[in-house]
């Protein structure tokens, strides 16, 4: 599978270097929302971050976070080029959702607070827990695949 990894932005979850240093946000976030924050929706964040179109930002939440990201996560981007560090799952809010202007989760759309619904899709891929590390590659790749055409449709200007 071929990985697009645009240079311009930090080696971390974030903003592209050159919004970093200019202290702004993006006026077009994609909001990744999994139940604990820990591996589907922080590599959805990854994944979209480092390939992500001209003004659009990805950022993660869940609806119950835990303490931690799986480790996993890091050693699973770090195969496919994108260099991550470690951060804390947090609480998808009403304005996370707000500010979002997609919403995408993974099997927790119910549980989202008011207004996902109208800005999102839900993407039906598994979770991490009792995995293989084959396992967690293939969900790895299915999410890579998913982002990436994701990212297709909003550079094209196909889903706004």
């Amino acid at each position: 599978m071929k990985v697009f990894i645009n240079r311009s932005h930090s080696s971390i979850f974030g903003l592209p270097q050159s919004e970093v240093a200019m202290g702004s946000t993006p006026p077009n976030v994609i909001l990744f929302v999994c139940v604990e924050n820990t591996f589907r929706s922080i590599m959805s964040e990854a994944i979209f971050n480092a390939n992500a179109p001209k003004g659009w930002h990805a950022e993660s939440a869940g609806v119950k976070p835990v303490r931690a990201i799986n480790p996993l996560v890091i050693e699973l981007l770090n195969e496919i080029g994108i260099q991550v560090e470690s951060k804390t799952p947090k609480l998808v809010t009403p304005a996370m959702i707000e500010r979002a202007r997609r919403v995408v989760t993974f099997g927790c759309l119910d549980r989202c607070p008011v207004g996902a619904k109208e800005k999102a899709e839900d993407w039906p891929i598994p979770g991490s827990t009792d995995k293989t590390w084959v396992e967690l590659t293939s969900i790895r790749d299915e999410l890579m695949s998913r982002v990436l055409a994701l990212i297709e449709r909003l550079a094209s200007g196909s889903d706004h």
